[in-house]
């Protein structure tokens, strides 16, 4: 339900534009919350999805849908940073709402309705948002949710861990709970690097912030290329360096990491009774502030991290899953290098979309052109 709006036409035109135009990406970020986690187009398009599923949960329906993208297209194009596009986000969603309760644009005349009806449906009725890998989405499905229970290599990673623990920082391997946060941008970043572990190993923090990008392309390559560079700057050993390449190909395999697509887990905030926000009546009853900050300050009320232990029933979950991998592949990706030395013999046949049957083929590709060459000689 609340993945449907990203196949429609307008919102895929948007996102082909911030994939694609510096106009619509290029923000200045220093004054947007934990800008320094994002890296490429990631803030911008998480932005939109945010706004998207904002517009999903709070007005839900598509009689004003192009006219809200409408308004979304010029927000980006317009505004320069990523704070005031948030803020510009909550006016617009104010200024549908008002026209959802048929108060045509009589804002200020029906303001407390306006941030009654947001509270309701964003906060009471609202979410709350846990990203997961998509291969584990159908058996949630079938069977529901229980923390930390499904197909993992945790006890390999647990003694790759013990050996390294500079590889593989702050992850308990062995506890039983899982976070849930009401940041849906935040969400839309774990959903795209989660395991978050698995991810940080493959590309390291050491390299420019622009690589880190490559494993949400899904770009196996690339990923595998840091990883190795990764393993010889640290001085491990061909033989280990080996058998830590083995487990990362393996986890790659086992969440089908190639054609992955970012997915979102969600539960309604009332099943975590999670929906109080404090200082709520003052924000009904305050008649003088801007009521699109009031209404920002009801929406962007943040629970980063609710601790949750318990198995929750497949009825209580929803999934929503984020294109964005597919809008960042770069076009010009047709290109292959062959740079892997200790990777490609093994691995990259599966699942780099190498194979030893390319590797030939560009040899004789290249035996090929020497003969030509030698011939005009001759």
């Amino acid at each position: 339900m609340f993945s449907s709006v990203f196949s429609k036409k307008e919102v895929i035109s948007l996102f082909k534009k911030v994939a694609e135009n510096p106009r619509y990406n290029d923000k200045k970020k220093k004054d947007s919350i934990n800008y320094e986690k994002f890296s490429g187009l990631e803030q911008p398009f998480f932005l939109l999805f945010d706004a998207l599923v904002k517009y999903q949960i709070i007005i839900g329906d598509d009689e004003y849908l192009e006219d809200f993208v409408h308004h979304l297209d010029l927000l980006w194009y317009k505004i320069d940073n990523f704070h005031d596009i948030n803020l510009g986000v909550c006016k617009i969603l104010v200024k549908f709402c008002c026209k959802k309760l048929g108060y045509k644009n009589r804002i200020e005349e029906h303001r407390k309705e306006i941030l009654s009806y947001i509270y309701q449906k964003y906060i009471l009725d609202g979410y709350l948002y846990h990203g997961i890998s998509s291969v584990y989405m159908d058996n949630i499905r079938q069977n529901g949710f229980v923390p930390q229970r499904y197909d993992n290599f945790y006890s390999r990673f647990e003694k790759l861990q013990e050996k390294y623990s500079s590889l593989i920082k702050e992850m308990d391997f062995r506890h039983n709970f899982v976070s849930f946060t009401d940041d849906f941008v935040m969400a839309c970043y774990y959903a795209t690097y989660c395991p978050i572990y698995f991810s940080s190993l493959l590309c390291s923090p050491t390299f420019k912030r622009a690589e880190i990008n490559s494993y949400a392309k899904r770009d196996y390559i690339s990923c595998f290329k840091e990883l190795h560079h990764t393993l010889k700057m640290r001085d491990i050993s061909d033989e280990e360096g080996r058998e830590i390449e083995n487990l990362c190909n393996d986890e790659w395999k086992l969440l089908k990491q190639s054609e992955s697509i970012p997915t979102i887990m969600m539960v309604k905030r009332s099943y975590f009774s999670k929906t109080k926000i404090q200082g709520i009546e003052e924000i009904l009853e305050d008649d003088d502030a801007d009521v699109s900050l009031l209404a920002s300050q009801i929406m962007d009320y943040k629970l980063d991290n609710v601790v949750w232990d318990k198995p929750i029933s497949k009825e209580e979950i929803n999934f929503i899953q984020i294109p964005y991998s597919q809008f960042i592949v770069e076009k010009d990706a047709a290109k292959v290098e062959i740079v892997l030395p200790s990777v490609v013999s093994d691995h990259v046949s599966e699942d780099g979309k190498v194979s030893f049957l390319l590797l030939l083929g560009s040899i004789l590709i290249l035996l090929g052109v020497l003969v030509s060459i030698l011939m005009l000689y001759e």
